[in-house]
């Protein structure tokens, strides 16, 4: 049987770097596709469309 010791407040240090690397992973694959380069402008497209209806300027002015 083995045990092992860890200074204190440094338990989820190695596990929150693991999960930080594993939820990187997706991101960084789907940048690399050709379908970011095209859905990034259709994107932002339909930001911008959005903030300019009636309800994107009301939601906007309540923002503030």
């Amino acid at each position: 049987m083995t045990t092992a010791t860890f200074k204190p407040g440094t338990d989820h240090h190695a596990s929150a770097d693991a999960l930080h690397a594993v939820s990187e992973f997706p991101v960084a694959w789907f940048e690399a596709t050709p379908a970011y380069l095209a859905l990034r402008p259709v994107g932002a497209f339909l930001t911008e469309w959005a903030a300019a209806t009636p309800v994107g300027l009301i939601l906007s002015l309540l923002k503030r």
